[in-house]
């Protein structure tokens, strides 16, 4: 499988920041780069990522501690909802067991 990723410098000159200003915040740990052969840079939902950590600041001048602290919030949030899903996903398997031919057999 293929991974699209979008070189660093493009997505820089897209936001209007500086490729440097994206280095820092990957040292903090707030983006993830990733590696297709010599090319370096971002998967999609790390550009989604990005855009809101540059909407933070700009729009709503919020510095970077304030962002580690609300995004590490929407990655607990995040986990939170696929463990609760996947509890009623089970949870739903064992009110309607799977009624199949042969579970209908056995009674008879």
């Amino acid at each position: 499988m293929i991974r699209r990723i979008i070189p660093r410098d493009q997505v820089a000159q897209e936001l209007a920041i500086s490729p440097s200003l994206l280095v820092r915040y990957e040292s903090l740990g707030l983006v993830r780069t990733v590696r297709n052969g010599s090319e370096i840079g971002y998967e999609p939902a790390q550009i989604r990522r990005l855009w809101t950590i540059v909407s933070f600041q700009r729009d709503l001048g919020i510095n970077l501690a304030g962002i580690e602290v609300i995004l590490h919030l929407f990655d607990h949030l995040s986990e939170v909802h696929r463990r609760v899903d996947h509890l009623a996903e089970q949870l739903r398997q064992v009110v309607e067991p799977d009624e199949s031919p042969t579970a209908l057999d056995a009674d008879d």
